[in-house]
C-alpha cells in the first residue's frame, strides 16, 4: 500500500469489519475479468459464499480457482463545500482486498457448517440446518471457500488532515444529520488523525 497511515494489520478488526460488511465482489479471471458481487462470511483466513452449480461464475471458477476479491464499508462522504469550500472532496471507508485460491467444499457437514454461518452472519440468529426450509439444501448448491494468500486493509477516516480540519469535519457531520454510529467512532479511533 502506498499511504502506510491507511494500512490495518490487525487481524482481529478484520475480521470484524469482515463479518460487518454486507457483500463483496469476487473478481475471477476470464478473457475480461469477471467480477460478482457476493455474500460472504469471513471465518479463519477463508471468505465462504455459495452457489449455483452451473453458471459463469460456476464455470469460471472450476477452470481457474485464482481469484480477488474486495469488500468496502463506507461510512461518510466528505463534500468540497466542508471546510468553507475549502475541502477536496473524500470519503470516510474500510476496505478489504485478498487475493486467494478458490475451492469447493464438497463433505456436506462441512457444507452444512458454512451455510449455517451464512444464514447466522445475515439473520443475527443460529438456525438447525436439519429443518425446513433449510434441510438438504448443502446438496443442491455449491459452497465456496477463498482461501486467503495476500490480504490488504485499508481504512480512511482524516488520518492525513490536520487535527483542526478533522474537528471540523467531525461537527460538519453532525450538523447535516450524519451520525456515525458507536462502531465507527470506536474505529476511527484506531485510526487517529
Amino acid at each position: 500500500m502506498r499511504r502506510d497511515e491507511f494500512e490495518c494489520g490487525d487481524l482481529k478488526l478484520v475480521e470484524i469489519m469482515l463479518n460487518s460488511i454486507t457483500f463483496g465482489t469476487m473478481i475471477i479471471p476470464d478473457e475480461r475479468p469477471y467480477g460478482v458481487p457476493i455474500s460472504f462470511a469471513y471465518e479463519n483466513g477463508q471468505i465462504y459464499f455459495h452457489g449455483a452449480k452451473a453458471g459463469r461464475k460456476y464455470e469460471l471458477l472450476k477452470h481457474n480457482p485464482l481469484v480477488s476479491f474486495n469488500a468496502v464499508k463506507p461510512y461518510a462522504y466528505i463534500p468540497s463545500s466542508f471546510l468553507n469550500n475549502t475541502m477536496i472532496p473524500t470519503q470516510f471507508f474500510f476496505s478489504v482486498y485478498v487475493e486467494g485460491q478458490f475451492f469447493v467444499e464438497e463433505d456436506f457437514e462441512r457444507k452444512k457448517q458454512i451455510l449455517k454461518a451464512l444464514v447466522k452472519k445475515y439473520e443475527n440468529k443460529n438456525i438447525d440446518m436439519e429443518k425446513s426450509p433449510f434441510r438438504g439444501q448443502e446438496k443442491g448448491v455449491f459452497v465456496g471457500i477463498i482461501e486467503v494468500q495476500n490480504i490488504s486493509v485499508k481504512a480512511k477516516f482524516g488520518q492525513n488532515l490536520k487535527k483542526e480540519a478533522f474537528f471540523a469535519i467531525m461537527e460538519d457531520l453532525e450538523n447535516r444529520g450524519t451520525l456515525l454510529d458507536k462502531e465507527t467512532l470506536e474505529l476511527m479511533r484506531y485510526f487517529k488523525p
